[in-house]
């Protein structure tokens, strides 16, 4: 949800679209051949009384932008278009278009939340708590990232509506200056804050260095045609299961990853050169299985494959 209200202004609107388009560049919709995560974007800020037929009046709907999409460089293209609306906050409006976009496209399996980017101010404090109590009470999330340069009691009512407990789900930014100019910064404490599933790739890539293998497939095993399972066991771990796969010169093992499968080790007797290795160290998203005879991934979420640097074995 990104904040265009009248209190912005166009200049400080303008940063607050640019910082929200940075932050999309540190995600992946498909990592490790699994889908990861969607986006959706909701804009506020255009809230106007309008009238209704009925001759009462009404507050302006927030703004569909993009609904729930893994097309990432869309998002960022949506994102880019925004204009400033000049309305005062609605973000009670923000919250209830969030709750229907979820509930469209959400993927049942997936932990559903709404990051709020708002200069801090707020309208109809009261209906703006019973719409983020309503989304809370569905198990959503809901990250509140104000950026202002104020930090006084006016931002109180904003980590209550945040997720409980309110310091791991809220994070002040202080000011429009800083994420202007200090993008970088502020983006990384966002995405290590508000997304479980985020870590460093460099961090990764080192204890991969260390280890001598590296995962290739999350949540799945490769097919007949990638690889023949040449046997399987326990192990205490997935060192100890690259411990048997080296034993048997083989390059490659699939280690449990569900309650059920944990500790169940595979080896595998798969085509593994020094140049699909490296390949898939460098670009994890979604690593085709090295085959050509028809391999695929077989998808069942009870294991996760693994290769191992060949110069190793």
């Amino acid at each position: 949800m990104i904040d265009a209200s009248g209190s912005l202004k166009k200049d400080g609107f303008d940063v607050m679209r640019t910082f929200a388009a940075n932050l999309t560049k540190r995600y992946k919709a498909e990592y490790f051949g699994k889908a990861a995560m969607k986006i959706g974007i909701v804009l506020f800020g255009n809230g106007r009384l309008i009238s209704t037929p009925e001759g009462g009046t009404s507050i302006e709907p927030a703004i569909n932008i993009q609904g729930l999409t893994d097309d990432l460089d869309l998002v960022r293209q949506e994102i880019g278009k925004l204009k400033w609306q000049r309305g005062f906050t609605n973000m009670a409006q923000g919250f209830t278009l969030a709750d229907t976009m979820l509930g469209q496209a959400g993927r049942a399996g997936a932990q559903s939340a709404v990051l709020v980017l708002s200069d801090g101010k707020y309208s109809f404090k009261f209906q703006t708590a019973e719409k983020a109590q309503e989304l809370k009470d569905k198990n959503v999330k809901i990250f509140m990232a104000p950026v202002t340069d104020s930090k006084g009691k006016e931002l109180d009512e904003l980590k209550r509506w945040a997720s409980a407990p309110w310091s791991t789900n809220y994070e002040w930014i202080p000011g429009l200056v800083s994420i202007k100019f200090n993008a970088e910064i502020f983006v990384q404490k966002l995405v290590a804050k508000f997304c479980p599933d985020s870590f460093s790739p460099s961090m990764q890539a080192a204890k991969d260095d260390q280890k001598q293998y590296l995962m290739v497939h999350e949540g799945g095993m490769p097919n007949e045609a990638c690889a023949k399972r040449v046997s399987w066991g326990r192990a205490g771990s997935k060192d100890d299961c690259a411990a048997k796969a080296r034993s048997a010169k083989k390059l490659a093992f699939a280690f449990g990853a569900a309650p059920q499968t944990y500790g169940m080790c595979h080896v595998l007797d798969m085509y593994v050169s020094e140049y699909f290795y490296d390949a898939s160290k460098g670009d994890r998203a979604n690593i085709a299985c090295p085959s050509a005879e028809g391999g695929a991934w077989d998808d069942n979420g009870m294991f996760d494959t693994y290769i191992i640097k060949p110069d190793t074995v």
